[in-house]
This record gives structure tokens, C-alpha cells and sequence, in this order.
């Protein structure tokens, strides 16, 4: 099977979006700080640690996910663009393919997630993207993203 093949194209691309009410800094500040990944980072029922996070270009990121299952795995990586408050781009080398419906084909390849901030109307607008996904996992992907995103939403951002 070839991957590339495999690979979605530019107009397929997986993201998820949402609006925070939070400044921008606080928004960007919550994913690259330890102990605030570790309160929304995952899909739905899913727990994480951090184990590293260096984050500045080049810097490395070490998550270990815990499923409801109580399995667990790693998702890491590095950094490659880190723009206090405006955008982080890392890239994935070890996915979580944890528990993964039958469906769903293993991601072993690299990927990349951009992650853009925009203030607007004293909320932050979140726009992330994850590219060089191979099509059985984009959709989840993409659904795991929406998640954090409200579960950052959820445990940071409401009184």
C-alpha cells in the first residue's frame, strides 16, 4: 500500500477551532505549560502526564495518555515554531494509537500541528491544524482535537 496515497489532500485538511474566552497569552500559555496540559490535553475520559516539555524551536514534548481503559502510550515530538501568543507548530513522531477502533489504521508516520491564536472581541479564536495524517486516522484525529479544545475551554476558561 502506498502511503502517500494514502495522504490528504490540501483541501481535506483536518482542523478544529474554538472560541475561548481568554486572552490569547493565557490561551497559548495553557499548551505549553505542564501542569495546564495535564488538565485538558486528550479526547473525552483520556488523562495525560507530562513527562517533557521544552517548548522553544527544536525543544522536545513527551506526553504520556492514559485511556479510560487505563492503558496508556506516548505522544511526543518537538517544536518547530513557538510565537508567544500567536503560533505554535510541533511536529508528532510517536502518535498514540491507543485503543483505536478496528477501522482505524495505526498513524506511523510524522506529523505536523498548527496551532494559531487570534485575539478578537476579548476572546481567543483557535484554529488548529493537523496535516500528514493517513486518511483512517484524520477523522479521529480531528475529533480528539475538538475535544481537547473544549475540554481546555471547559477547565481553564469558565468561572
Amino acid at each position: 500500500m502506498n502511503v502517500d496515497s494514502q495522504l490528504l489532500s490540501a483541501r481535506e485538511l483536518p482542523t478544529a477551532e474554538r472560541f475561548i474566552e481568554a486572552p490569547a497569552e493565557a490561551v497559548f500559555d495553557a499548551w505549553i505549560t505542564a501542569s495546564l496540559v495535564e488538565t485538558w490535553w486528550g479526547p473525552d475520559g483520556f488523562s495525560t502526564k507530562v513527562h517533557e516539555l521544552d517548548a522553544r524551536p527544536a525543544g522536545r514534548y513527551a506526553f504520556e495518555m492514559i485511556a479510560p481503559s487505563g492503558n496508556s502510550c506516548m505522544m511526543s515530538g518537538h517544536y518547530r515554531t513557538v510565537e508567544r501568543p500567536h503560533l505554535l507548530v510541533f511536529e508528532v513522531s510517536d502518535h498514540c494509537n491507543l485503543d483505536l477502533p478496528g477501522d482505524v489504521e495505526a498513524q506511523t508516520e510524522t506529523s505536523l500541528v498548527t496551532v494559531k491564536f487570534a485575539p478578537k472581541n476579548g476572546k481567543t479564536h483557535v484554529l488548529l491544524t493537523h496535516t500528514d495524517l493517513n486518511r483512517d486516522y484524520s477523522w479521529l484525529a480531528v475529533a480528539s482535537w475538538a475535544q481537547s479544545l473544549e475540554k481546555s475551554a471547559l477547565a481553564l476558561f469558565t468561572d
